[in-house]
């Protein structure tokens, strides 16, 4: 499947916002996607989205022999797969394509060719045994900004990886399981992380974390490879503007921050998984599932459309009430049948004695923020009784919200029918009680 081409005006669409300092999702130039990091039960498994674009990255490790020239170090190797999975105009398998063969390449030396990870560390026995890391990179949706989600999460399942512990007796190489000894700890000196800007408006104007649009219709892109030390690791420019030398150094200085925030958001994730792994309690992506934390676009908010009515902002709900009384403070509450005839300027006025009900057009939307108390969670299949009563209040609910809804229906059709018969002709009038 190709690529789907950008007409004229999307593309002088993008490039006039972001001239009045306007980007198509909300965010200020300088703004970064949300940042999430989560673990799964091996070590060397993680989750990482950065807005929309999410990779999933394992790392292994195996026993193999030195190279002639370093016998006295390990091996790191990094690998990226990205295919129709991430992008429907990707493909897979055979030859990498030139976008996968750029990130790799960015990715080596902003990490390998730093020197970050401690290679002497993986020697076994010099020049015979060493161990060879692996990162393996999945690109499960490609959303713009790969190169920094990439970064961050090959950092990170470094840093989260255990190889297994090594005993050496005589000429006889034992290697461990995690059951007889516990694991050793990859050794990283820094946490270099990429930090991407796109260049618009003849390299005058530049943006951080750019969305796949914004890739695309960007004049230059520029990557900094740079560690929470604000030591520039590695430097990519890549299209067909140059860049001013002061740009450049503002820009250098931001990435900095950038990255001493993401560094600091990498620690963090780290020490609360192991303290998780300490109290024996549930990690690993079931339970990130089971909390909607991973979920393909989880939001913080939900959109409810609402076609008349929306919730003023000056009404607070009280977090004890239940999803009845919210029902009533987002909508209204009808307890009538469709059979009951009553008028229709009585229902009005009392729609409108609700304060915080508030006429709008015909098309309006409501943010309500999510109730983390109210997030659906798994039923355990040994407990016969709980998915019984269960599944007969979800039945109640139901009925409850079709017998609303039907309320609703019948109050919508505002328009009432007026009828006049005269002796020449009869005449129908409609007349809209708005």
């Amino acid at each position: 499947m190709k690529e789907t081409i950008l007409s004229n005006c999307e593309k002088s669409f993008i490039t006039k916002i972001i001239a009045d300092s306007v980007r198509v999702d909300g965010r200020s130039l300088d703004q970064f996607r949300n940042l999430r990091i989560n673990f799964g039960t091996e070590w060397g498994s993680v989750h990482v989205s950065l807005g929309e674009t999410r990779i999933l990255v394992q790392v292994s490790c195996e026993v193999v022999e030195p190279r002639a020239t370093r016998p006295n170090e390990g091996l790191l190797f990094i690998n990226v797969e990205l295919g129709p999975m991430a992008a429907p105009h990707l493909e897979s398998g055979g030859r990498p394509s030139d976008k996968t063969v750029q990130i790799m390449r960015i990715l080596e030396r902003a990490i390998k060719d730093s020197r970050c990870v401690d290679l002497e560390s993986l020697c076994i026995v010099s020049e015979e045994k060493v161990w060879n890391l692996r990162v393996d990179l999945n690109v499960l949706n490609y959303e713009g900004n790969i190169i920094d989600c990439a970064s961050i999460a090959a950092l990170t399942a470094l840093a989260h990886f255990k190889r297994p512990d090594v005993t050496i007796a005589g000429d006889e190489v034992i290697i461990h399981t995690l059951a007889e000894k516990d694991p050793i700890q990859i050794v990283l000196h820094h946490y270099p992380v990429c930090v991407s800007y796109a260049i618009f408006n003849s390299g005058k104007v530049a943006i951080a974390d750019p969305t796949l649009l914004e890739e695309r219709v960007a004049e230059a892109t520029m990557i900094f490879g740079i560690n929470s030390y604000r030591e520039l690791c590695g430097l990519h420019l890549g299209g067909n503007t140059l860049t001013s030398s002061e740009l450049l150094l503002k820009l250098a200085t931001k990435a900095g921050n950038r990255a001493m925030l993401v560094v600091e958001k990498i620690k963090e994730s780290l020490k609360l998984d192991e303290e998780k792994r300490a109290a024996n309690e549930s990690v690993g992506f079931t339970e990130c599932i089971r909390l909607n934390q991973i979920a393909a676009h989880a939001q913080e908010k939900l959109k409810i459309r609402l076609k008349r009515f929306k919730l003023n902002s000056d009404v607070k709900i009280d977090d004890d009430e239940n999803d009845e009384d919210h029902d009533i403070k987002l909508d209204f509450e009808m307890e009538h049948d469709e059979s009951d005839n009553e008028d229709k300027d009585e229902i009005k006025r009392e729609i409108q004695n609700y304060e915080d009900v508030e006429e709008l057009g015909e098309n309006s939307g409501v943010l309500v923020e999510k109730d983390e108390k109210n997030i659906p969670k798994w039923i355990p299949e040994d407990v016969d009784g709980d998915v019984k009563m269960e599944t007969d209040d979800v039945s109640k609910k139901r009925k409850k919200r079709k017998k609303k809804k039907r309320s609703k229906e019948a109050i919508s059709r505002m328009n009432d029918i007026e009828s006049s018969d005269s002796d020449d002709e009869e005449t129908v009038t409609l007349i809209n009680v708005e």
